[in-house]
């Protein structure tokens, strides 16, 4: 197996460092270009010269288009050594020869949840996630963590790549804490010990971040590829794709978000203060309280935050509903909120077998009542969220507190879905919908423009012409 690493050499810097690295959980992203896939191949090809037959590996993509580019890589690196035969097409797998029995490496996709299920019979000594941020949460990832284990005791390990963007952007820039801790710096991984109550390490991950530099083979074959990539004219794509830069996301639904305008720092709200209070319910998903006040200059505040998610993102923690409205009265008591209106996603008014999760949550008593939903309700919440994000003479009709810090972590990052006219729900969008609810209080509800259009079609209409029809004329008014 020793001609696997004369087919295959890393280059020096960060593609060096990324199949060098120990530790169980290793993210490699960053820029177009920064040989990202390539190293997930080469650090499969390791396994296998290291491992011989015990090596199982898996190359995983979301969608199965996404397959043809690396399965096309790896018939070039492997075919010409172990021979076409090697690699059944059907199945996408490879059998490697060694001196005992094959190693095996699969390609393949999981588009969903069921698709990763699949997998539960299985055990691999590498798991290999290519573009992971196309991945709505770290669902399948965390399942197949499960999987790595070797009877044989092969080193076993994860192993990721992206660039940033995508449907899970911000789940991988939590996971592997890539804005608070140093690229290439190892952080542990704990769970509390049963038997003493103590926190213990289990393992390491890390983030080694991709550069197109380090990628000579590429800027030798193709010189102007890095021009091509300073050339793109959208600022946000030349970031994500030239710089690798994980602070934005390509395709957010909110890219003027603006955290030297939008984010100010904490102060106490003026005593006499109308504030608004929305929430988005949820229970094995996070929920989502948000607190707002709008001051004399018409600048709305978010003033404060209550986030029922769980150690891991996108999770919640499992509350009822009198607990949370427990946490609510106690938070407006210690800030002496005024509390004036209070809105609630209009489906904790159904009964499923039970009283209503508005009755819960306090019913009439905490001001509830639901925000406007209908048809092509979402689409104009998105543009209402728009108009006041938008930034005029350097000011802007919306910003947060520094302390609500989980919208600022996740709203500026939420992408649009495949129509470019909402959210992508798949992502981790609790706060968006808590925060287009509370910005609703000014937004006629339907009802509220059918009153406007009959009140203006009555002040056109003289008072003989109203005299003279009948109400079945004009709507039945």
């Amino acid at each position: 197996m020793s001609e696997v690493n004369v087919l295959w050499q890393p280059q020096a810097g960060t593609q060096t460092a990324f199949i060098e690295c120990p530790y169980k959980d290793v993210f490699f992203g960053g820029a177009a270009g920064g040989s990202k896939s390539d190293s997930l191949l080469g650090d499969i090809l390791e396994n296998v010269r290291v491992a011989q037959g015990a090596a199982h590996c898996i190359f995983i993509r979301r969608s199965f288009p996404q397959l043809e580019e690396i399965e096309r890589r790896f018939i070039e690196v492997l075919a010409p050594h172990f021979g076409v035969k090697a690699y059944n097409k059907a199945k996408r797998t490879w059998n490697i020869p060694t001196v005992t029995t094959p190693a095996t490496i699969m390609l393949r996709s999981i588009e969903k949840m069921e698709d990763a299920y699949k997998f539960l019979g299985h055990q691999f000594t590498v798991v290999a996630f290519d573009e992971v941020t196309q991945f709505p949460d770290d669902e399948v990832m965390e399942l197949l963590f499960t999987r790595l284990r070797s009877p044989q005791g092969a080193p076993t390990r994860m192993r990721s790549a992206s660039n940033p963007g995508g449907p899970g952007h911000i789940w991988v820039r939590d996971r592997y804490r890539i804005d608070d801790v140093e690229p290439r710096t190892p952080f542990p991984v704990q769970i509390e010990d049963r038997s003493t109550g103590e926190m213990r390490t289990i393992y390491h991950r890390a983030f080694i971040p991709s550069k197109l530099e380090d990628n000579q083979i590429l800027l030798q074959n193709d010189p102007t590829y890095m021009d091509r990539l300073e050339a793109i004219a959208d600022p946000i794509l030349r970031r994500a794709y030239r710089d690798g830069d994980w602070s934005i996301n390509q395709g957010a639904a909110f890219s003027e978000f603006d955290p030297l305008i939008h984010v100010v720092d904490d102060y106490t709200v003026p005593r006499g203060v109308k504030v608004l209070r929305s929430c988005d319910w949820g229970y094995d998903k996070p929920y989502a309280v948000g607190w707002a006040f709008t001051d004399f200059d018409g600048i709305t505040t978010l003033c404060g935050e209550l986030y029922g998610c769980g150690v891991k993102p996108n999770t919640g923690i499992q509350q009822s509903p009198e607990q949370v409205a427990e946490l609510i009265r106690s938070i407006e008591k210690a800030n002496e909120w005024d509390v004036h209106r209070a809105f609630l996603d209009p489906q904790c008014w159904s009964e499923h077998g039970g009283q209503p999760i508005f009755e819960l949550l306090g019913g009439h008593k905490m001001r509830w009542e639901p925000w406007p939903k209908g048809k092509g309700s979402r689409i104009q919440q998105l543009q209402v969220c728009h108009e006041f994000l938008k930034v005029v003479n350097g000011k802007s009709r919306f910003r947060t507190m520094r302390r609500c810090k989980h919208f600022i972590r996740t709203v500026p990052h939420l992408p649009l879905d495949r129509t470019g006219q909402d959210i992508d729900t798949q992502a981790e969008d609790h706060l968006y919908d808590m925060w287009r609810g509370l910005l609703m209080e000014g937004v006629p509800t339907k009802e509220m423009v059918e009153r406007m259009k009959e009140q203006t079609f009555r002040q056109r209409v003289s008072p003989l012409q109203i005299e003279e029809n009948s109400p079945n004329d004009y709507g039945g008014w």
